[in-house]
């Protein structure tokens, strides 16, 4: 039976959801193993994060980290990052080791690269999952870019994460699968949005709460949609607020009595959140896919998403289960929340938001990534 090797610096639940699936198609008798560096940082704690199962296993590497300051020029806009792992002596040997009979590397990170040549060395094939692709290259500096292009060509195959990635920057004429970003439509389930038809209408926004994400082109159509409709509808934004940079953009639109912070929330808590609001909204100005966007369709939640954001291509049927919204755009963004007061739009939404999520559910893609492997690998 197989041994798969998954090499990356990333955790988060919806990694989690669709490591957990794939394991689990692997059968009886594989061995999905994890390499972390040891002191990899990450928004969400480790409990929601790693992949557990009878045939998971992680291994933490020692790895040498760079600072955040030494590589936030790397980053283009003002949001998560813990800095860069350098390739590791101790993966070497630990992969070596384990001896997989496939290596998945996550994104192509120095600490990654170690581990795709290191297979490569061993004469084994190696798959790349990656956000990163030609439709959505303008948001990454051109040293990223340039990086994609050289060291992506090394892939035997993507996995693509995003819609952009389906088309990568390297690596072309690979064959590529997709396996988006996901949760687990078994697990998030939606509630009953139709016993809130009589209370305000809330508008909800998880995340960083920072000027990639919008918050103040939110907070601007909020005020529009405050003189188009006075009352009956509230906006939540949870998230951490770094310097209260989301605060002041509130005062700024004289929204206080509008808008409600929850602070960061973790797990079932969010989920929790989610499941009391009646639309998900992500006004951000650049995001490359924005899993908690399939978290909310899954939940039942119609969708009002930036053209921004990598999920509105996947996620998103136009009128069906919400609305693809230029953020920059006021007037429209406020018209758009102002038809989603309406009770019989959101319900009808709310069907087409989880019959998409199902399809793109993690249970699903999970498996798909293993067929993928079969047919292309003989893995």
């Amino acid at each position: 039976m197989p041994r798969i090797a998954i090499v990356t610096r990333a955790l988060a639940p919806y990694h989690r959801a669709v490591q957990e699936a794939f394991a689990a198609s692997l059968g009886e008798g594989s061995e999905l193993r994890l390499f972390y560096p040891a002191d990899v940082g990450s928004v969400f704690s480790r409990e929601s994060t790693l992949p557990r199962g009878p045939n998971i296993q992680c291994e933490w590497i020692e790895s040498f980290g760079l600072s955040v300051e030494a590589t936030r020029f790397l980053v283009k806009w003002r949001s998560e990052s813990f800095g860069t792992q350098l390739p590791s002596l101790d993966l070497w040997r630990k992969l070596r080791a384990f001896d997989p009979h496939l290596t998945w590397v996550h994104e192509l990170s120095p600490y990654t690269l170690a581990g795709m040549m290191m297979s490569k060395w061993l004469g084994k094939p190696v798959v790349m999952s990656s956000e990163v692709g030609s439709r959505n290259r303008h948001l990454f500096p051109h040293s990223v870019r340039l990086w994609h292009q050289g060291w992506g060509q090394f892939a035997d195959g993507v996995i693509a994460c995003s819609p952009a990635a389906r088309e990568p920057l390297g690596g072309r004429g690979k064959p590529v699968v997709e396996a988006y970003h996901a949760a687990d439509s078994r697990h998030w389930l939606p509630s009953d949005h139709g016993s809130r038809a009589n209370g305000p209408v809330t508008f909800i926004f998880t995340g960083r709460l920072i000027e990639r994400k919008g918050i103040d082109l939110l907070m601007r159509a909020a005020r529009e949609l405050r003189i188009r409709k006075p009352d009956g509808w509230r906006v939540i934004l949870a998230g951490s607020d770094p310097d209260d940079w989301a605060k002041n953009q509130v005062m700024k639109y004289e929204l206080s009595d509008r808008v409600q912070f929850t602070g960061h929330l973790e797990s079932d808590q969010l989920r929790a959140e989610m499941s009391r609001a009646d639309v998900f909204v992500l006004p951000s100005r650049a995001d490359t896919y924005a899993a908690v966007v399939h978290e909310a369709a899954c939940l039942g939640l119609p969708l009002l998403i930036s053209r921004h954001a990598g999920a509105a291509d996947a996620l998103v049927s136009e009128g069906e289960n919400g609305f693809v919204i230029d953020p920059e755009v006021t007037s429209d963004f406020a018209e758009k929340m102002e038809r989603l007061c309406d009770t019989n739009l959101r319900r009808r939404m709310a069907t087409g938001s989880r019959q998409i999520a199902e399809s793109h559910s993690a249970h699903i893609r999970g498996p798909a990534v293993r067929e993928w492997m079969r047919e292309h690998f003989s893995v």
